[in-house]
């Protein structure tokens, strides 16, 4: 039975889900800062392995994005990614200020596009919104 918390895994646990979903190698520094860092981790348990996750990124006021949605291949089929994405939704709900509104985002891997439609997400660009767009930083020499 899958069991939804805020346990968040261990940083190898974490990694290691990564590596099985083909998202790109971090390093246990990244790993351990990006789940602390994170406003919110929902994750998705069968005992005590890790069946998928999410983070809530951003300043809980403004603007926050969805990241790191990842579910095991093993366990793909299941809804488990849609738990995952209403729990992270409704956190980002519960933050908006009254009279305010917040930006909700996220950057799918390609081909995902439309399960995030599903879930309530507007593709980009549109009559709206221009292209989101992405930087990669890279420091090769190990330089702060």
């Amino acid at each position: 039975m899958i069991v939804y918390n805020e346990i968040k895994p261990f940083t190898d646990v974490y990694r290691a889900l990564r590596k099985k979903v083909g998202f790109f190698e971090i390093s246990e520094d990244q790993a351990h800062k990006s789940l602390n860092n994170a406003i919110k981790v929902i994750c998705a348990y069968d005992g005590s392995r890790l069946a998928g996750m999410g983070r809530l990124i951003g300043d809980g006021a403004v603007i926050c994005y969805i990241q790191d949605v990842m579910v095991d291949p093993d366990y793909q089929g299941q809804r488990i990614g849609r738990n995952i994405v209403d729990r992270l939704i409704q956190s980002a709900r519960d933050m908006v200020l009254p009279g305010t509104q917040m930006y909700l985002g996220l950057m799918s891997v390609k081909g995902t596009e439309s399960f995030y439609e599903k879930c309530g997400f507007v593709r980009r660009p549109n009559e709206r919104f221009g292209s989101g767009l992405t930087l990669v930083l890279k420091n090769e020499f190990g330089e702060s």
